[in-house]
This record gives C-alpha cells, structure tokens and sequence, in this order.
C-alpha cells in the first residue's frame, strides 16, 4: 500500500475568542489555540481553562477544533450541572459527554443551575466570538435600577449610546421595574438579539443575559452593564448546503457543499456547465434557499432574512464614476442608495462617508472631481463607493464578462482591495487567471471552491476547497483555468474525471484517499 499524497499543507488553526465571567465576575478574554479543556480551578487542575466555581466540573467540558471545516466545537463531559448554549442544556449522548456542539460567533455558554432566570452564585458565562480582539474595549454602566429605563443606541440622546455605526438610532429599550427588567426592540434595522435569539417581542431580561447589538456586546452583570464599543467587524460565513431540489424534489442541482470564509478572503468559484455556481450563490444570498445553512457571524441568513439580507449582496457590476463629479458628492450618491434615511440621517452618511474615504485613503481627494484622478486613484474610489454599506459578503457573477484583457484585471484588483478591507468577495470567473498580480504574478485568489457534476446523479458536489496553489497541484495543473479541463466531459472537450476528483475530495476530507 502507498503513503498517503498528501496534496496540500494542514492549515493552521485558527484562534478563537471567549469571554469569561465567572464566580469573580471579572471579565476575561481568553484565545482558544485548537483543542483546550474546560474545568474547576483547583490545586492539582490539568485542564488548559480554569474558571473559579464551585459548580463546574474538574473536567467540565472541551473545545476542539476541527482544521477541515476551520470551525470549533463544545462537548460536555456529563458534568454534573451540564452545559447550556443559548439557554438550551446540552442533552446527554453517550458515555463521553453530548454530541459536539458546532459554535458560532456570538454563542452564549453557561455552566448552572437549571433556572437560568435566577443564576446561581458560582455560575459562569462564556461567549464564543471569532471577531472580537485581544485588545477589546469595554465599558460598564453602573446602578441599572436607578433608573425608569435605559435607552440604547446610536444617538447622542440615549442612556448607552453606541460608537456602532450598524446599530439604530434608537434601537433597544430596558424598562426597569420593581418586578424585574423587559427589554424592547425598537423597529431597529440590524434586530436585537438576547441570548443568541433574535427578539421579535418584549421578553424579561436577567443577570448574565446577553444582548447583541449589532457589533455590540452588552452583558447584564448584577446591577451593571458591561459592553464594548468595537465599532466595524469583519465577518466569517459558514455555508453547509445538504441539497438543493427543483421540480417538487424531482431534481437535484446541487448537494454536499461545506465550506468556511472569513474576512479577507477573496474567492474563486469553479465549475463546468451545470455544475451549479449559479445555484450555489443564489443559495448564498438568500434568493434560492437550500436544504442547509448559511451562518454569517453566528446568524442564519434563512432564519433571519430581512434582517441579514444588506449584509450578503450581488455586485452585478462597477459603479461607472462621472467624471465631472467630486469624490464625495460621487460617494454621497452611493450612500443614500445604500443607507436607508430612516435610520441614517445625511450626517450619519457623511461620517460614514468619511470613515470609508481614510480606510481606503482617498480622504485627502474628497473635493477633486473624478477625471482629475489617476487611475490607481480611481480604483480606490471603487472600492470606496463598494464599502460606504455595510455589506460583509460581496458575490460578483462573472463582473470580468466582456471586458478587455486590460480591464478585467482591474476589476480583479478592485475586488481583491476589498477583501483586504476585511470583507469576504466571491468571483464566478471564466478567465480566473487574470487574477494576478502584475508584478509578481501572484495568484490574488486566498481560496477557490470547484464544483463538478456527477455523472452518477447529475447534480453538483464539492471536488476542492483550499488555496489556489494546492489546487493547481491537487488537479496537476499549471493555470486556474484548466481546472475545468479535467473535470468537464468529453464532449465539451474536458477529460471527463468529475466523479474521481469529488470521490477523491470526500476521501481527503475524511483521512482516508490513498494515491
């Protein structure tokens, strides 16, 4: 039997974040490193986690992180007061502990007693995040029950007002009573979420509840609140498609997808007539919903549409700048078609306008009109006009079609200038190989997805997820482009080896391709 081929370099696991508050009720930041243990801290602890409570377990639980599909997990080892996720308890599965709990950006975890509305003493919270820093801000708004309420939000005239662009004006209320706090969403544009849930109705709020404002994490702590002021986060898509069916479930188009994205990504979508890109990113988007999920920061898009729809969007193609407009007259355009005036006032729009324009650095250009620009400069307003929204997910289906050699390398720079600024851009392509670098002629692409339909029941399947390079090695290959080569049939002039290439992907995944 030969060694295993090994195609590609294991990637390197990536760190996550939790907050920790336990008995102490200091909040702690702590950076999960792949697999770590959960426990009691307590003279002869061993676990790579202490919390001190007297109700956790010695070995409560574990974290573990899975390279393949870069998500991290939750197992509670039959502890004797369980785990509780979004104030659901963790039901036992077997000897070992529960099933593996898949985490997600915002997720609540909590070790206590059975009646969350009354925490216990040594009780303790963690919140999972994979977008908050080491070095993150917070700050505590002390003596909730002296006052009648608490008003949240953007403007100066609230009791906690947010440095978040993404949340409302006035977005959420705390009535305090004598019988307890009831938290109120105010037609807010992004929602209000309470303990990872979105809230639809008022709903009492307790000790060690979570509020999530849009960036913003609010923690209720006894008679304080602990938040930060993190202002933009980038974003991590997760999407896990089991099928996607037309014809009354006569007809597969595609099945099987799985993969990860995070901020900076810039990926290339491969596949031969039929093999479902189309299909696939309207899945993305929310306009053809599949039998699956796609989680944006901890979010499901189909569970939350309306809410989540501005942050996952089509770019059919480029703004066409006039040229006889200023930079930030050109911008202003933009943001009153992409900010809704009912929560952004033309001020909100022009600090808005502002932050994007230093991020990208044209802020020194705001009042030369666009054909005064050099064309390094005008890509910059580009990808200025495609930032001034709050779009975490930009999907293009094929934005190089019919233009020149020349321009569709442009286009390919200015997409790529926007996932540097900590979005995640996917690119349906026909001439992926001008993706490039002009001086180094490095690949732009951070990762490429490749779908191929199967023969044995027609619809599209993953064959590869990874780094371009690996894919130019795992399809044997010198250029992007001649992916398809290998995997489209015979007859529109490919080799026709669809099938082994999703056999051989499904194997790698699951350890087990011998070469």
């Amino acid at each position: 039997m030969n060694d295993m081929t090994v195609y590609y370099a294991p990637k390197p696991v990536q760190t996550a974040k939790l907050l920790l508050i336990d008995s102490r009720r200091t909040p702690v930041m702590v950076t999960l490193k792949g697999n770590m243990t959960l426990g009691r801290d307590y003279a002869e602890a061993t676990t790579d986690i202490r919390v001190n409570s007297g109700i956790a377990g010695r070995r409560h639980g574990e974290f573990f992180y899975d390279a393949a599909s870069d998500s991290y997990y939750y197992i509670d080892n039959n502890s004797t007061n369980g785990t509780y996720i979004n104030g659901y308890k963790l039901p036992p599965f077997n000897q070992r502990g529960t099933q593996p709990y898949r985490l997600s950006d915002g997720d609540v975890i909590r070790i206590d007693s059975s009646a969350l509305n009354t925490p216990h003493p040594q009780a303790v919270l963690m919140v999972f995040s994979r977008s908050m820093k080491e070095n993150e801000k917070w700050e505590t708004f002390r003596n909730i029950s002296a006052h009648g309420t608490i008003a949240i939000g953007r403007g100066n005239q609230n009791t906690i007002c947010l440095q978040d662009m993404m949340a409302s004006r006035e977005h959420a209320l705390i009535n305090v009573t004598p019988q307890g706090m009831v938290i109120h969403d105010r037609g807010s544009q992004n929602k209000t979420i309470v303990n990872g849930a979105v809230l639809f109705n008022p709903r009492p709020l307790y000790n060690l509840d979570v509020i999530k404002i849009a960036n913003t994490m609010l923690v209720v702590l006894g008679n304080d609140i602990l938040y930060n002021n993190p202002g933009e986060r980038s974003g991590t898509l997760s999407v896990y498609i089991a099928k996607k069916d037309v014809n009354f479930g006569r007809k597969t188009l595609i099945k099987d997808i799985r993969f990860e994205a995070e901020a900076g990504d810039f990926i290339l979508i491969l596949g031969g007539s039929g093999a479902g890109k189309t299909t696939l990113v309207n899945a993305i988007l929310g306009d053809g919903k599949a039998e699956g999920e796609v989680i944006l920061d901890g979010q499901n898009l189909y569970q939350n549409f309306k809410t989540m729809k501005s942050q996952i969007g089509l770019v059919p193609q480029f703004v066409n700048l006039r040229v006889n407009d200023k930079v930030n007259q050109t911008l202003m355009d933009i943001a009153q078609i992409k900010l809704d005036s009912k929560y952004y006032s033309k001020e909100d729009m022009q600090k808005r306008i502002d932050d994007v324009m230093e991020k990208v650095g044209v802020k020194n250009l705001e009042n030369h009109l666009i054909r005064q620009l050099s064309g390094g400069q005008k890509k910059k307003v580009s990808v200025a006009a495609q930032l001034v929204g709050f779009q975490k997910v930009f999907i293009c289906d094929e934005p190089d079609s019919g233009l020149d050699a020349a321009s569709r390398v442009q286009q390919m720079e200015i997409l790529k200038e926007i996932s540097n600024n900590g979005k995640i851009v996917m690119v349906i392509s026909h001439e992926p190989d001008d993706a490039a670098d002009p001086e180094t002629n490095e690949i732009l692409f951070t990762k490429v997805i490749v779908l191929a339909k199967s023969s044995r029941d027609n619809a599209g399947h993953l064959a590869f997820f990874g780094n371009p390079y690996d894919a130019l090695k795992y399809f044997n290959v010198t250029k992007l482009q001649d992916i398809m080569k290998e995997i489209n049939p015979p007859h529109e002039g490919g080799r026709g080896r669809a099938d082994y290439y999703i056999d051989k992907y499904t194997a790698i995944k699951a350890g087990k391709w011998i070469e």
